[in-house]
């Protein structure tokens, strides 16, 4: 059984669905209350290989650094970088 928002913002199960990728998301839901106001333009601009992070205000993408690179924090409160690793 599959769950899905009503436009109203209620409840409604579905049954049928027996794949995440049969699930559908209302994309341009007023997700504001959830603290999510890009999904739609991030669904739209992921590619394989892209992180999901939250920079503070919104969700942003950050994509795959080059070959050999580590995904590296930059501290708190920042946005983690792909970067080269450090020299043994």
């Amino acid at each position: 059984m599959g769950i899905l928002f009503g436009a109203s913002g209620c409840l409604l199960v579905r049954a049928g669905i027996t794949k995440l990728s049969e699930l559908k998301i209302d994309t341009d839901k007023d997700w504001l209350a959830y603290g999510i106001t890009n999904l739609k333009e991030l669904t739209a601009g992921v590619a394989r290989g892209d992180v999901l992070v939250h920079n503070g205000s919104i969700l942003a993408k950050v994509s795959p650094g080059s070959v050999g690179h580590e995904f590296a924090s930059s501290g708190p409160g920042q946005v983690p970088v792909w970067e080269a690793p450090p020299a043994p």
